[in-house]
Parts: C-alpha cells; structure tokens; sequence
C-alpha cells in the first residue's frame, strides 16, 4: 500500500537513506527541514510549520536527534500530530539497550519511546551505525595510545540496513512491535579499533582502560550489542570508506 510519509531528519545520516529507501518503494515521501529548499518546513522546538507539514500523511518516521533537546522536540511533534485530522502512525528510531544503559543521552530515548507509546506509536531500536563508530575510531586514534575498555563490544550495523527495516515496518500493520536491529558480528572495541587502524595504515599502541560505574558495568554485560540480523560487516564498510 503506498502511504504518504513525513521524515524527521530527513538531512541525517540516516534519514537521507530512509527517504530514499521509502521513495524507491513508491511512497510518497516528504522529509522535515526548517528551512532547507525542497523540503516541508517545520521547526520540531517551536512547533512552526507542523500542522502544514503533517497534512495528508499518513506514517511519521520520526528519526530527528541533536542530542540535548529530543525529548522537547518529540513533545512538539506528538503535540501536531494530536492535532492533525488524520492523526497519523508514528515510527520513533530509538537504540538498542537503552533501557539498560544508564547514560543521559538514552534515558531520553527512554523518555520518547514512553511518549511514542502513549500516542499509540511504535519504537524501533537499531545499534550503533557504522558511520558513528567509524568516527569514533578516527577521533580516538588521533594519539600514538588509544584507549579501549575491555568487554564492551558492539554490532555495528549498516545504515541502509537499517533503512530498509524501517520501511517494512511502515509498510506493515502499525502500530508494530518490531525486534531490535544490529549488525551480523558482535566485536570487541579492541578488535574494531585494531582493524581501522590496520585498513587506515596506521601504527598506535591499544592500552586496555578499565572504568567504573554502572554504564560500563551494563556494556560488560552486553547491553549495547543486540541481537543481530543485519547484513554489512565492519570490514566490508570500511573497504568502502577507506
């Protein structure tokens, strides 16, 4: 069923493929700007433009994040979206172990997934991109040590793969419950940083660093790796990149 849609973030990493992914399917696809040309004009902090950007959609795939000022700019959307005639389906992007890692910055997608749910919507958890840890890895190796904290290990996942789930969840009866996301091998800081290093031609000393505390107690655990079903490997986009 083609469905129209209106993308947050549409600028982002991600969602520049989830408008492309969601386009190629034959949908109707708009995505949020407050200023960009080409793009519905909304502001997620003011509320301005989000009536008008809402008209007519039927699925929001709410994918917009700066880091500090979510949980307000989630409130407003729901807020427009309670307005709107159509009233329509809500797709939050959110991260796996979240709920189990007690860092700022995920106990506000705690916060927005609770605010999803109340609205009636749905809330998708994928790990960490690729492009994320790949920045990481050039910011941390700019010094002849690297630091790395053993036994917290990843499954970095592909961002169109991630793209791809989010456009069959649209696509499918909502709202949904949908399984987390993350990438086909879990891997150790160590090795990911071990093999940037080697793909960028690159000699730094790895000096193991043990921390304190219960974010880092819930990564030994696993909290951040989730439980796989992604296709591209770290390898494979770093060939890509590099």
């Amino acid at each position: 069923m083609k469905r129209t849609v209106l993308v947050t973030g549409a600028t982002g990493t991600l969602g520049r493929d989830v408008v492309a992914v969601l386009r190629e399917r034959g949908h109707d696809v708009r995505g949020l700007s407050r200023s960009k040309p080409g793009y519905a004009h909304g502001d997620l902090l003011t509320g301005a433009g989000l009536a008008e950007a809402l008209d007519g959609v039927d699925v929001v795939v709410h994918a917009a994040t700066d880091g500090r000022r979510d949980v307000a700019a989630a409130g407003k959307l729901i807020e427009a979206m309670d307005r709107a005639p159509q009233r329509p389906q809500l797709v939050f992007v959110s991260i796996v172990g979240v709920d189990r890692i007690p860092f700022g910055y995920y106990n506000d997608k705690v916060t927005i997934e609770k605010m999803v749910a109340g609205y009636g919507g749905t809330s998708f958890r994928a790990s960490q991109f690729h492009d994320l840890v790949l920045t990481i890895a050039k910011g941390m190796t700019k010094l002849p040590l690297v630091g790395f904290y053993p036994a917290f290990d990843l499954r970095p996942v592909e961002v169109h793969d991630v793209a791809v789930r989010l456009a069959e969840i649209v696509e499918g009866e909502l709202p949904a419950t949908p399984a987390d996301l993350s990438g086909p091998q879990r891997r150790s800081a160590r090795d990911l940083w071990r093999v940037y290093l080697e793909r960028a031609g690159k000699r730094r000393l790895l000096i193991p660093v043990r921390l304190p505390g219960k974010v880092f107690r819930a990564l030994r655990g696993g909290a951040g790796t989730g439980p796989g079903g992604g296709t591209g490997t770290w390898e494979e986009y770093l060939a890509r990149k590099l």
